[in-house]
């Protein structure tokens, strides 16, 4: 304890200064992410502005038709749509949590639910702890999924309450897998296989799949290390050094700061699947092309021992 204190004595100095940059770090992280949420915000409110005309004098929008595009869902289509729908809202209503469960996509199930208990606690328990009636725009049309927001609001036909603040919104997202239709739900839409490998100074990085959300999108990411040290992907250096872009060349950079160093940094020989989460929205007319990693640090013990100046590389990845 005395060599401690006299220690501490001697360096006093350079533990406030590390002290204080530590919280000045939490700080401005907490500040950048606060202020890529209010962004997003802020790109989906404009975006829904400026693709939508809103007529107050007229009913709200049919649910074949996007408020974002314009598009139409087939006839056929949209019938099958709102009645799996209905289906879904009926199970929740009455109980049959495992009839609602079965209904989810695989993806939704082992990224947010994978058990119908979770899923009971989490959905069922936050939002059907009354009985719920529903209202749905339509959002997106793509080739094989529809996205909704749905609101859910307190059923005035039991309660007679007609100005209740119990309302529930959500995104709900139709998907067809092998010509059977299932929900994603909870705002995640739904995944991309991509599959997309490239090779520098013997680091392998693949994209293995895209999982997009309303408000975010993460990269699932495989990486091999035969350098023959010890690597890191993101030394959290700068937090603009790993981003993905899309065809108009915006890019949007990463959350890589939630990720430990744990997961980032690879021995010699070793192989790891991360994900990685981006500031980027869901957005069709947005397609992603590439995803960039501008500071994979290829002497990463030398570098953080300061026996020797950073080697680094950066890769480049087509995912279109």
């Amino acid at each position: 304890m005395y060599r401690f204190f006299r220690w501490y004595n001697q360096n006093r100095l350079q533990v406030f200064i590390i002290i204080i940059v530590v919280i000045l770090a939490f700080v401005v992280l907490q500040i950048v992410n606060s202020l890529v949420a209010k962004n997003n915000e802020k790109e989906r409110n404009e975006l829904l502005n400026r693709n939508t005309y809103v007529d107050k004098t007229a009913n709200p929008s049919p649910t074949n038709t996007s408020v974002l595009t314009g598009e139409k869902i087939p006839d056929s289509q949209d019938s099958i749509n709102k009645n799996l729908i209905s289906q879904f809202v009926e199970y929740c209503n009455t109980g049959r949590t495992q009839k609602a469960y079965d209904m989810l996509s695989d993806e939704c199930k082992e990224l947010i639910y994978p058990t119908v208990e979770l899923f009971r606690q989490i959905y069922i328990n936050n939002i059907f702890y009354i009985n719920r009636m529903y209202s749905l725009q339509n959002w997106y049309i793509d080739t094989n999924s529809y996205t909704y927001y749905i609101k859910y609001t307190e059923d005035v036909l039991a309660t007679g309450n007609v100005n209740s603040d119990e309302n529930k919104g959500d995104y709900i997202t139709i998907v067809n897998e092998g010509g059977e239709y299932y929900l994603n739900i909870n705002n995640y839409v739904g995944r991309q296989e991509k599959n997309k490998t490239v090779s520098n100074g013997n680091v392998t990085i693949s994209v293995n799949w895209i999982d997009m959300y309303i408000d975010y999108t993460i990269l699932n990411i495989t990486v091999k290390n035969n350098t023959g040290k010890t690597i890191c992907i993101d030394a959290k250096e700068d937090v603009s050094s790993t981003y993905i872009y899309d065809s108009n060349n915006v890019e949007y950079t990463s959350f890589i700061n939630e990720n430990p160093m744990t997961e980032l940094i690879m021995r010699d020989q070793e192989t790891k699947t991360i994900n990685i989460k981006f500031n980027k929205i869901y957005n069709q007319s947005r397609i992603l092309t590439g995803i960039r990693f501008e500071d994979i640090v290829l002497n990463y013990d030398d570098y953080t021992s300061n026996q020797a100046e950073k080697e680094n590389i950066s890769v480049d990845i087509n995912i279109k």
